[in-house]
């Protein structure tokens, strides 16, 4: 008898929200384990034996462990969305929404971790001014990127579900005014209303906020 798949997260990083706006979206009884990475909850010697490289998120689909936000989501997708259209197993398609995806991982989420590391790693009270311009950048990219309603298409995929985790979080932190920005804030509106989408992102917005507020404040006053 199987077991029902379990995806230790935290509802603060990006990464979690969007393997958990996948879990949604695709229906999936996936039991959620929250993890505080600020209390170093994954850097136990039990969860290394889980995951050698201890990051979250991490799957445990009975005793099949991965982790990486990207791999969990196009697994998931694959092995559980059939009849679902956010994957694909179209060659040109599937190239598409895994281009968006390493955009995401190597562009947005690379430049939100180089603001946010400053804050939470490396104790400053704020972040350089060069490494916000960087971010910056990466959400005009996307601005570019965005041609059509999506990120990958004419339709909702997993693409989607990756970016919004990482866009959303930097604009928290950067304030971008919609004027500079008319496609993506329409794709944002988009996503908002999907019926999942506040109930994952509701809360790991508000913490990752008040984390940037508090963790500033507090690295400043040291």
């Amino acid at each position: 008898m199987s077991n029902k798949p379990v995806l230790y997260t935290h509802t603060i990083s990006p990464a979690g929200r969007a393997a958990e706006l996948t879990i949604k979206a695709l229906n999936l009884d996936v039991e959620i384990r929250e993890m505080n990475v600020f209390k170093g909850q994954h850097m136990t010697d039990e969860f290394k034996k889980l995951n050698p490289v201890q990051t979250i998120p991490t799957l445990d689909d009975n005793g099949f462990m991965l982790w990486d936000s990207h791999a969990i989501m196009i697994y998931l997708a694959r092995r559980y969305g059939a009849g679902t259209t956010l994957y694909t197993d179209d060659y040109e398609q599937q190239a598409r929404i895994n281009a968006a995806l390493f955009f995401e991982s190597s562009i947005l989420f690379a430049r939100l971790r180089f603001c946010t590391d400053n804050l939470t790693v490396l104790g400053k009270s704020s972040i350089p001014e060069e490494n916000l311009q960087r971010a910056m950048e990466g959400l005009k990219r996307l601005e570019s990127m965005l041609q059509t309603d999506y990120v990958a298409g004419d339709h909702l995929t997993i693409a989607d579900l990756s970016c919004i985790s990482s866009v959303t979080t930097l604009h928290l932190m950067l304030k971008p005014a919609p004027a500079d920005f008319p496609k993506t804030f329409a794709w944002i509106e988009r996503l908002t209303k999907l019926p999942y989408y506040e109930e994952v992102m509701g809360r790991g917005l508000k913490a990752a906020g008040e984390l940037m507020q508090n963790l500033g404040a507090k690295n400043s006053a040291q």
